[in-house]
């Protein structure tokens, strides 16, 4: 796959991750088509969905199997396949559909327990390769700083408190994923565990609660060279931005992941139809900042709004902005290369 080979049209798309609801191929003849044409750049796989309550992708291990064989066969170029599967209360992948439950990132981390824990992660990873997966957003760096916080340290998501202990089993997670050529997405940069509120459902404000000690696990995994792609919660801190939540944000993305941080791998964002950032900006204002703050991928999952019209809605607002020099091709193909060059080496099992 070589960026020369692709039209614009086709470059655009590739820096775009999508869900949708279908248990086939068959189900979701949008998708199909994209896929067809090179139109998107990854999918997103889910066992329920959100609005109904049903299987939404995942029913048992050979229909996952045939559907993740279906997206790769209808797709023009290499596709990214995504998943959840941290562990615990987290894992699209479980006991209910046919798979076995993985311990949560904090009961790993409180059983202390290195040789455990590279056995479940290599177990895991090993799961998620077999089935055609490439892409898991996992692990959760976020330390599990405040204990009312329900998305993440109830949830039992976060491996620790302490920077060290998060990076010594989050770096065995990582990998585990690498050497089986599944990448691990780290999250939610910058640090999700002080906030009291969930980014789903709302804005969620961490000026007052936020220290810089939630940046250490990102610092320290890239400085040992664990640190392959990193996605950017919707958080805000009027102290670093006063503007916008990191996802939409240069100051956090370019000028401290990038430059502070010295991260140079994929930036993915968090889902752009949570409540967070839909209620507070349009999807064209969402796609001019995404791309101006440094954002390589954009992800919309299709589960808090399902919206077909997703792909070519993407598109039809970057080119609109390149027209109108609101956005550079530069920057696009800066984006694009980057995530060629992570296909070309994952892919892709």
């Amino acid at each position: 796959m070589r960026i020369n080979e692709l039209s614009l049209e086709e470059k655009i798309c590739q820096m775009l991750v999508v869900g949708f609801r279908g248990l086939k191929i068959e189900d979701v003849p949008w998708l199909s088509n994209s896929l067809t044409k090179g139109h998107l750049g990854g999918v997103i796989l889910f066992e329920k969905d959100y609005q109904t309550g049903e299987k939404r992708n995942i029913s048992e291990p050979t229909q996952l199997q045939t559907l993740i064989a279906q997206l790769k066969r209808n797709s023009k170029f290499p596709l990214f396949i995504a998943i959840d599967q941290e562990g615990g209360a987290v894992a699209r992948l479980n006991s209910s559909n046919g798979f076995e439950d993985f311990p949560s990132a904090n009961e790993i981390a409180n059983k202390n327990d290195i040789s455990f824990a590279e056995e479940t992660y290599s177990k895991l990873s090993n799961l998620l390769s077999q089935l055609g997966f490439n892409v898991n957003f996992a692990p959760v760096l976020d330390l599990c700083i405040n204990p009312e916080n329900t998305v993440i340290v109830q949830k039992k998501r976060c491996f620790s408190k302490e920077p060290e202990k998060v990076v010594r089993f989050s770096k065995i997670f990582i990998q585990n994923h690498l050497r089986r050529n599944v990448l691990p997405v780290a999250k939610h940069f910058p640090g999700h565990g002080s906030s009291y509120a969930d980014t789903h459902k709302q804005w969620v404000d961490v000026t007052n609660l936020w220290t810089t000690t939630e940046l250490k696990p990102y610092e320290l995994l890239r400085n040992q060279d664990s640190l392959p792609a990193v996605m950017v919660g919707h958080l805000f801190n009027k102290h670093i931005d006063p503007i916008y939540p990191a996802t939409l944000s240069h100051i956090w993305i370019e000028e401290i992941l990038r430059k502070q941080i010295g991260f140079d791998g994929l930036v993915f964002t968090d889902d752009l139809q949570m409540k967070a950032i839909a209620d507070n900006f349009t999807l064209e204002e969402i796609v001019q900042l995404g791309f101006n703050a440094g954002v390589d991928i954009f992800l919309f999952a299709n589960q808090i709004e399902n919206d077909e019209q997703i792909i070519s809605k993407f598109d039809q607002i970057v080119k609109e902005l390149i027209y109108q020099n609101r956005i550079s091709l530069d920057r696009i193909n800066k984006s694009v290369e980057r995530i060629i060059n992570f296909k070309n080496k994952f892919m892709l099992n």
